[in-house]
Parts: C-alpha cells; sequence; structure tokens
C-alpha cells in the first residue's frame, strides 16, 4: 500500500495546522485515498497505475481544498461517530479482502481444489462416523427411562447357545415370579400379507404382548395401543406404523375403526405409532405393523418351542446384578420343576443399550479414532499447502510492504481467505458427510 500519509503532509505544512488537528486530517484522507487505491486495483488497475493516477491527482491545485472541506464534514464529532466510522471502514475492508480472496483462489484453482477436497474429506468422514457413534453409543435410547430397561435371555452354554429365545411357557413364568421388575413383554417375527388396500403386498410385522409399548413409553400419533384385554385369543386389532399409514392410507385420521386383511384375516385397526418405533433386538426386520400376541392353551403350556424375545424394564434402585441374580434364581427353580425341558438352563439380563450395540462398539470406536487421523492428515496437508503457496507469494507481499501495506491488514487478508478456504471445505464436508450417513445407516 502507498505512503500516502507522507504526501498529504507535506502539502498540509503551509497550513500551520496544530498537531492534533492536523493528524486527524491526515488520517481521514489517507484513508479516503486508500479506498480510491483499493477500488481501482478492484477493477483491475495495475498497483504501479493506480499509485500514479492517485498522487497525479493530489498534486491539482484545488484538490487539497476540495478534500479539506470533505474531511471537516467527514471527521467525526463525538466518540461515537468515530466508532460507526471505524465499523464501516472494517465492512469495507472485509468485503475487499473476500473479493481480493475469491480472485486468488480462481487464479489457483488446482490449489483450491485439491485443499477443498482434503478439508471436505477429513470433515465428512468425522460428521458421517461421529453421527452413527453418538446415535448409538452416546444418546440414550428412545425410550422413557431407557437406563431401566432390559433384554432377558435363556442361558444354554452347553448347547451352544449363551443367548438363546425362551419358550411361552418359561416366559409366562418369568412374568409371573419376577419381582423386580415393573413389566416384561414378549414378541416375535410374523409376515403379513395385506391384501384389501391396493395391491397385495408382504410385510414385516410383529406379535407382541399387550404391555410391550407401555414399557417402552412409546405413545401413539393417533388412536391408541393394546390393553390386557387384547391378549386373549381370537383378538383381531392392529397398530400401524406411520410409514405404512401414510404410504397405504394417505395419512387419513379415519383409518382409526377401519379393518383391513392380513394373512386373508380381518383385523381392525385402533392407532398408529410414530415412523421411528422399531422394537429393540432386531436387525433386518422393519416392522410396519404389530398384533397382539395372545397364547392358546397349548402355545402358553410349550416349553420346547424356544422364539421368543423378551423385554423387561427393571423397577426404580433395582441394579443389574439383584435384576440377574432374581432371575437365575427363578431358572433353577423351572429347572427342577421341568427337568426335560429346563435342566442346566439358566438365565442372563443385558441392559438394553448394550444389546442392540451388541460388538459393533469396539469397531466404532475404532473406525472414530480412525477418521480422527484422517482429519489430522488432512489439515497438515492443507497446511504444507497454504506454506507453498505463501513462499511462492513472497513477492507479492514484499511489494505490497514496501509500498506501505499494514503487517495487520496483510495478515487479516490471509486469515480471510484461510477463513474462505475452510468454509469451502466445510460445505463440501457436509455433503459428504449426508451421502456417508446413507450408506453406514
Amino acid at each position: 500500500m502507498p505512503d500516502f500519509k507522507t504526501e498529504i503532509r507535506a502539502r498540509l505544512t503551509t497550513l500551520q495546522l496544530s498537531p492534533a488537528r492536523e493528524g486527524e486530517i491526515v488520517d481521514e484522507l489517507s484513508q479516503h485515498l486508500e479506498d480510491e487505491y483499493e477500488q481501482a486495483l478492484s477493477r483491475g488497475v495495475s498497483e504501479e497505475e493506480a499509485q500514479r493516477a492517485i498522487l497525479e491527482n493530489l498534486k491539482a491545485p484545488d484538490l487539497l481544498d476540495r478534500e479539506l472541506k470533505c474531511v471537516e464534514r467527514r471527521v467525526p464529532q463525538n466518540s461515537v461517530q468515530m466508532g460507526t466510522r471505524r465499523k464501516s471502514n472494517m465492512i469495507a475492508d472485509l468485503g475487499q479482502d473476500i473479493r481480493y480472496g475469491l480472485r486468488m483462489f480462481a487464479k489457483n484453482p488446482t490449489f483450491t481444489v485439491i485443499a477443498v477436497l482434503a478439508i471436505g474429506l477429513g470433515i465428512g468422514a468425522n460428521t458421517a462416523i461421529f453421527s452413527v457413534v453418538n446415535a448409538l453409543l452416546l444418546r440414550p435410547l428412545p425410550y422413557k427411562n431407557p437406563d431401566q430397561l432390559v433384554a432377558v435371555w435363556e442361558n444354554a452354554t452347553h448347547l451352544g447357545f449363551p443367548k438363546n429365545t425362551p419358550s411361552p411357557a418359561n416366559f409366562l413364568d418369568w412374568r409371573q415370579q419376577s419381582t423386580l421388575f415393573e413389566g416384561m413383554a414378549a414378541f416375535t417375527e410374523r409376515r403379513f400379507n395385506l391384501s384389501d388396500v391396493g395391491e397385495p403386498e408382504r410385510l414385516d410385522g410383529r406379535r407382541v404382548s399387550a404391555n410391550i409399548f407401555d414399557l417402552l413409553g412409546v405413545k401413539p400419533i393417533i388412536g391408541r395401543t393394546f390393553v390386557p384385554d387384547e391378549n386373549k385369543p381370537g383378538t383381531k386389532v392392529v397398530l400401524l406404523n406411520e410409514s405404512l399409514w401414510k404410504r397405504r392410507f394417505g395419512g387419513d385420521p379415519s383409518v382409526i375403526g377401519r379393518t383391513v386383511t392380513l394373512n386373508n384375516e380381518s383385523y381392525t385397526v385402533i392407532g398408529v405409532l410414530p415412523r421411528s418405533v422399531q422394537l429393540p433386538i432386531s436387525e433386518t426386520w422393519h416392522d410396519q405393523l404389530w398384533v397382539p400376541l395372545a397364547f392358546s392353551a397349548e402355545e402358553a403350556a410349550e416349553r420346547g418351542n424356544h422364539f421368543l424375545q423378551v423385554l423387561a424394564r427393571m423397577k426404580a434402585g433395582v441394579k443389574l446384578p439383584q435384576a440377574q441374580a432374581e432371575m437365575e434364581t427363578i431358572a433353577a427353580r423351572l429347572a427342577q420343576q421341568y427337568p426335560q425341558y429346563n435342566t442346566r438352563i439358566g438365565a442372563v439380563v443385558l441392559p438394553l443399550h448394550e444389546e442392540i450395540v451388541g460388538n459393533m462398539k469396539p469397531a466404532l470406536l475404532i473406525l472414530l479414532g480412525a477418521v480422527a487421523f484422517v482429519l489430522l492428515i488432512a489439515c497438515a496437508n492443507v497446511a504444507n499447502l497454504l506454506l507453498a503457496r505463501a513462499a511462492v507469494r513472497q513477492k507479492e507481499i514484499a511489494l505490497r510492504l514496501a509500498l506501505g501495506a499494514d503487517r495487520a491488514r496483510l495478515t487479516k487478508q490471509l486469515l480471510v481467505e484461510s477463513v474462505i478456504l475452510s468454509l469451502f471445505g466445510g460445505a463440501g464436508g457436509l455433503a459428504l458427510a449426508y451421502a456417508g450417513l446413507h450408506v453406514l445407516t
């Protein structure tokens, strides 16, 4: 930046102004000339031509008088006006820095693309992986008081099944004899053919205990959930998932009370559950509807057919070891009563969160650490690129310093360029994270 202050002071010597007054005029007029200089550069004028034009205009006989009159009108009369002037100058400088930075990036597209891709890759990978880790490991399950929820399994380790699905009779005995649980519910997978609403469709569904949604604290969008009396055989009611309700019934609230045909049987719709409701301990199964799990007399006495999955909610203040000890006691009692089916069959109580995450936790943590290193490598690479670019720009910076540019202004210019680069990289990273989340999900 040219030193206009020296030229202005040389022309003010004949006026014999006070040092303070002269300083105000020099600062104001030099800022005005610097703005003209920057505007000339933004129009594509070279630095030498812009400086020569401004200095020639400054030598005009009447220019100083005219500028002094303008300065008199522009010189702030109080601290509020001075603050406003400084603020406007800062905004104008920031705009110039942004425009200059964008021009520099446009002149070096290879550098810009490589830097943006490196930053975007690091940010995108970390954002995607952390989103998954946050959802699975850090965020609590989307149920009421999730820390009290557990999964209960039969322990048949001697047969190679440390977590085995219980039989209906064992589940009913567990529920009746346990005292440390607020409730216990079972469910099992079942597919349904929906045949009277548009084209026939095969749907993933569940047979569930009537109390399961109260146990989890899930509320319906419309209608209601099951009541205890609907656990009886012959009850034909159904709950729909929100996605199925909107896709096949157009989101019509009057679906409540409507009869639908499932597996050639008529069921009455009693409610719609939110789209996000998926019963835990399911992998590739996507719940579209739920019907009551009603045991016939023969099913309720069955101990050799193991097909249920069981959830329970511990009472407030009950710890996992206490629940485990009680279930082992009940299992030992059943082994004595029914040795043909329950010999050496124990029980396992696991936190529901641990049951859902399973063996993914170590892999996810390793993956999170790996992508963190990717981000560090990306930052190091971009830093090296910026250092190499700074070496190329040494002549430009030296020339600007020789022409009177302020070091603080040059530093701000470089910071603005770095921020612009980071914003471009961040935008690219968000796009990569959005695409990566779909793959990871």
